[in-house]
């Protein structure tokens, strides 16, 4: 696509947002990078963005940003409800995220990861076992690298592997994947796609506009997302740790197989397995399911799989001292996922949970906490209503805590030989942190000070 002479208007100034701007303005357009809010760059992005003659303005927001637009592109923590694209649409200026830019540049496939919970473990997972087969691999979008960038610069004899969240997929045109990955969908960020119909939809465009020759991997344990293979163009293979499956990858006798047309090989066994619980299964059969479609030998995945240890923030083992164990989950932002969380341990636990609420329901939450924590400890802004719902099942030990500081030192002394002390808030991090990411690192700091 020829971008010379367009004028694209990008709205947010994060990492997307950053990314997009320099990925467009080096393919010729002229860009301007607008957030509502003042942002001070540092010295060597305010440097770059000069270079690379993008005009930047922000704390503020006004229609005479569109009046020499010829294309919007939102970052995925912009509503596209906000009065600005409203109004974008209105004088039919196209609207597309920073996905659809990084098709339209990208010249190799896109392999995509979306799921409520489970995709970036999942992601890095595919991107080793690619890396294992000595695919050139380039990794970007809600994993912390921007996916235009990364597509620019991916060569087309390699493979781009993104990590999609529901705010990237919801602002899709043409974006189209060879593979994609749809791990599970339960009920997130609901705040923002007002209801769970429009929030699966935005899952869906994973796969929306694949072709015949195409891979789709569907979590068939899910009704939910087992329902969308009648909707998938491509190749459906399925994953799950209840039945055998014709095409995909299953779990039986603690054993992780591949399957093509009937045909099932084995590929690991859980001794060769190094990141706990069911859920962490079920990333690891996705990967396998599509991997092994694409040709990958069975001996480089089994490698991958083996030499693979999670990635921070996902049930990251921290250390062990006077006998406990802790583990940061701070990216368990949501009840689904702290409750895979829960299950993925036999140890007695001491639960440090809370955060900004989404308000989501509790009780089956809440009802594993009553069977499988010991002591529960509640932080930030959710803490009363979580306390109360704690209550309401009869969770018998629960403390609230003013301080990440105060809860991991209250951990420390109440926790025993043998135990877990298990840091998996249910929530967002943004009434004490900008990010989960500096939740957990907090949490990590304050433990290795033990």
């Amino acid at each position: 696509m020829d971008y010379s002479g367009s004028h694209v208007l990008v709205l947010g100034a994060g990492l997307s947002g950053i990314g997009v701007a320099h990925t467009l303005a080096k393919l010729g357009a002229t860009v301007t990078l607008n957030d509502y809010k003042k942002i001070d760059f540092d010295q060597t992005e305010s440097q770059r963005l000069a270079e690379s003659h993008i005009e930047v303005i922000t704390g503020q927001q006004d229609f005479v940003l569109l009046d020499t637009a010829t294309r919007v592109v939102v970052s995925p923590g912009i509503s596209l409800e906000i009065p600005i694209i409203q109004e974008a649409k209105k004088r039919n200026i196209p609207v597309v995220g920073e996905v659809e830019i990084a098709y339209e540049v990208s010249k190799a496939p896109i392999l995509g990861v979306t799921g409520t919970n489970g995709k970036t473990t999942t992601t890095s997972l595919l991107a080793e076992v690619l890396k294992e087969a000595k695919w050139d691999v380039y990794v970007g979008g809600n994993i912390g690298y921007s996916l235009s960038e990364q597509a620019l610069a991916v060569p087309e004899t390699g493979v781009l592997v993104a990590e999609l969240s529901s705010y990237q997929l919801e602002s899709i045109d043409k974006f189209r994947t060879k593979g994609a990955i749809l791990l599970n969908v339960t009920p997130d960020h609901l705040l923002r796609h007002k209801t769970m119909e429009r929030y699966q939809e935005a899952k869906e465009n994973i796969f929306r506009n694949q072709e015949l020759g195409d891979w789709t991997v569907l979590n068939f344990d899910s009704p939910i997302v087992a329902d969308m293979a009648k909707r998938v163009k491509g190749h459906v293979l399925g994953i799950s740790q209840e039945r055998p499956v014709t095409d995909g990858a299953y779990f039986d006798n603690n054993t992780c197989y591949a399957v093509m047309q009937g045909k099932a090989v084995p590929i690991i066994t859980t001794k060769d397995i190094h990141i706990p619980g069911s859920h962490n299964i079920e990333n690891i059969l996705s990967v396998i399911a599509l991997t092994y479609a694409l040709g990958v030998d069975v001996e480089d995945i089994h490698q991958a799989i083996a030499k693979f240890h999670g990635v921070a923030h996902r049930l990251e083992r921290i250390r062990t001292l006077h006998g406990v164990t802790y583990y940061n989950d701070s990216k368990a932002t949501n009840t689904d996922s702290t409750i895979k969380a829960l299950e993925s341990f036999t140890s007695p636990l001491v639960l440090i949970a809370g955060g900004k609420d989404k308000m989501t329901d509790l009780k089956d939450m809440m009802e594993l906490v009553k069977t499988n924590v010991k002591e529960l400890i509640l932080i930030g802004e959710a803490a009363q209503r979580f306390a109360e719902a704690a209550v309401k099942v009869g969770v018998p030990h629960i403390h609230r805590c003013e301080s990440m500081e105060e809860a991991v030192s209250l951990s420390a002394r109440i926790a025993e030989d043998g135990d877990v002390v298990l840091l998996s808030p249910a929530c967002a991090s943004f009434d004490w942190y900008a990010r989960f990411e500096d939740r957990g690192d907090h949490f990590r700091r304050l433990v290795e000070r033990l």
